[in-house]
């Protein structure tokens, strides 16, 4: 991101947040200095706010294999598992590959799927991501309940996301319903947007309520 471990984490603290995870991008590459990385953030002077080491990392393929190696996993206090691409892309770009928006969903959804069901996953991040930023195509609610439903089978979190996701309250209340347990994710990449998605479910709220 655009600022320091030390900058992100004084934000979090300004917010009064209870806990903040530098869910970091790593993959297998990332072994030469992720370690630094979990040293920094566990090396912080930590008040009330909890900071914890993270790794996002991509599904990389249909058995839910990640991008990481066991070294990273095992500095990391939670694992979340994204889908960014699709196996065997090499152009991650726009849909190379003329794919229906049916099979873009179906795609996306047998890679979470897969994700959630492997034991070291602890958050699945940004579910459909792919398809409402990249592909602009929006899943039918019953692809959402279904994924949430794998979740709630393997208690991995299902993380809301204020960058990826519209009705954040919608999904909230699906998870409650189904017994998935719920991570709320700003995707923040600067100190701008650390606590996003909380400014973002008390605007929701107020609407409503209007």
């Amino acid at each position: 991101g655009a600022n320091s471990v030390v900058e992100m984490y004084s934000r979090a603290e300004e917010l009064g947040l209870d806990s903040v995870l530098f869910s970091e991008h790593g993959r297998k590459s990332s072994v030469d200095w992720f370690s630094s990385f979990a040293d920094e953030v566990r090396g912080l002077d930590a008040g009330r706010c909890t900071p914890l080491v993270g790794l996002e990392t991509k599904v990389a393929d249909f058995e839910g294999s990640l991008d990481t190696t066991e070294s990273i996993i095992g500095v990391c206090d939670l694992v979340m598992a994204s889908v960014h691409r699709f196996p065997h892309e090499l152009n991650p770009r726009g849909n190379p590959d003329n794919l229906s928006a049916d099979e873009v969903i179906e795609t996306e959804f047998r890679l979470a799927r897969a994700a959630i069901s492997n034991p070291l996953v602890d958050i699945l991040g940004h579910p459909f991501g792919m398809c409402l930023r990249r592909f602009k195509v929006t899943p039918p609610d019953a692809r959402f309940l279904d994924l949430i439903e794998v979740a709630a089978e393997h208690q991995v979190c299902f993380e809301i996301n204020a960058h990826y996701h519209e009705d954040l309250w919608k999904l909230i209340r699906w998870c409650q319903e189904l017994g998935a347990p719920i991570s709320l994710g700003s995707n923040a990449h600067d100190t701008h947007s650390v606590g996003r998605v909380l400014d973002s479910l008390e605007a929701d709220a107020s609407r409503a309520s209007n």
